[in-house]
């Protein structure tokens, strides 16, 4: 299809001229000569440009522009280059400033008219492509940020119907979609599965590689394995198809309902911290193994903990302790546990609230680099 060029200019002759080079070169030309002529015209027409004289009788250039400008649909505004015969730079600068494209002077030189012609309509059309190609890849990703959150635990109570025990658990990722992500099931009816892991990267990358991930660990927890062999067969898994040279971190526990005794293993992931006889929150330096899908064969050790009643374990990812400030403080491990120890009796979803607001007074704003995920478990025993 031609591409369509409205002329505005009171002059007879401009009108002719420019009429005939345009057409010349396979473009369709519509010649008015008035800006009150134009204003009507574009109620009930879309040319691809609109060529606008600035000295006209009546209503000039400056003003016709203004008035469009009110008139045309947001996405829908027709780019205009103004005609003139007038070397002012103030006049100039005026027609870029109300949004115009260019300027071109007159007498025409027909190789300039045609060129700057077809350069602002490719760039106009190139600009509402780039817009409308960012409002698709915004939409997949919204998208895919709610068929993630939809992969994690979001209804809490989870377990209403086992008083033994209370969970919450939360995602913030920094982008629309993020790497961490937490689990919590159960593998038969006395063990619960807990899970908390960062996987390496952000956005797509990262969202894609958590979904494989926590796929693979929950198929392996629910066959009923140790915390240690969980995180071997799932590091097998992980290596055999990791063509990006990703890796994750991971948390897992096996909590045995009836009697409190959570059995756990660590793959790189940031140590759990604990409340339990002392009534005081504090770090578990934990015995780490290294990260998952970076080297085969890997080995991972087991630790036992006994939970009493009360007892509560808090586990999160690297952007909670390394949120920072406007200075580029970090957040770090011991604001976190003073932070949870201000209120030792607060429920699971009080301490998550209670660290979020405490990270947010600390960031004042500051824009953060990681996602922040976080869960609390508390063990309230039988009945």
């Amino acid at each position: 299809m031609a591409d369509w060029v409205v002329v505005v200019d009171d002059d007879v002759t401009n009108l002719k001229m420019a009429g005939h080079i345009l057409s010349k070169h396979n473009m369709r030309v519509t010649a008015l000569k008035s800006g009150t002529a134009l204003i009507e015209y574009v109620k009930t027409n879309q040319p691809d440009l609109i060529l606008l004289d600035i000295m006209m009788p009546g209503m000039d250039g400056f003003e016709t522009m203004e008035i469009l400008k009110k008139q045309m649909a947001p996405g829908k505004e027709i780019p205009i280059i103004f005609l003139t015969a007038d070397e002012n730079r103030e006049s100039e600068m005026r027609g870029l400033q109300l949004g115009a494209m260019d300027f071109i002077r007159k007498p025409f030189v027909p190789e300039v008219l045609v060129l700057r012609v077809r350069h602002t309509i490719e760039l106009v059309r190139l600009q509402r492509n780039l817009v409308l190609e960012n409002e698709r890849i915004s939409a997949e990703i919204a998208l895919a940020s709610r068929i993630q959150l939809a992969m994690l635990p979001s209804v809490f109570p989870p377990f209403p119907d086992r008083p033994e025990i209370d969970i919450y658990a939360c995602m913030d990722p920094v982008r629309k979609v993020g790497g961490d992500f937490y689990d919590f099931f159960f593998v038969d009816d006395d063990h619960l599965c807990l899970v908390i892991a960062d996987v390496s990267g952000k956005g797509i990358p990262a969202a894609l590689f958590m979904m494989a991930s926590k796929i693979v660990l929950a198929d392996s927890a629910k066959m009923g394995k140790s915390p240690s062999r969980i995180l071997e067969d799932m590091n097998a898994v992980i290596f055999a198809n990791n063509r990006e040279d990703m890796f994750v971190t991971v948390w897992v526990g096996i909590l045995e309902v009836s009697t409190g005794r959570l059995t756990a293993a660590n793959a790189g992931h940031e140590y759990p911290v604990l409340m339990n006889d002392s009534r005081q929150f504090a770090l578990m330096k934990d015995d780490h193994g290294l990260v998952i899908g970076v080297f085969p064969q890997q080995k991972y050790k087991e630790y036992t903990l006994q939970l009493s009643p009360g007892a509560k374990l808090f586990v999160y990812t690297d952007g909670v302790i390394e949120a920072t400030n406007s200075i580029g403080e970090l957040f770090g491990i011991t604001r976190m546990v003073e932070t949870l120890n201000r209120n030792p009796d607060a429920s699971p979803k009080q301490v998550l609230s209670g660290i979020r607001q405490a990270v947010d007074d600390f960031a004042q704003g500051a824009e953060q680099a990681d996602d922040l995920t976080m869960l609390c478990l508390e063990f309230k025993g039988k009945s």
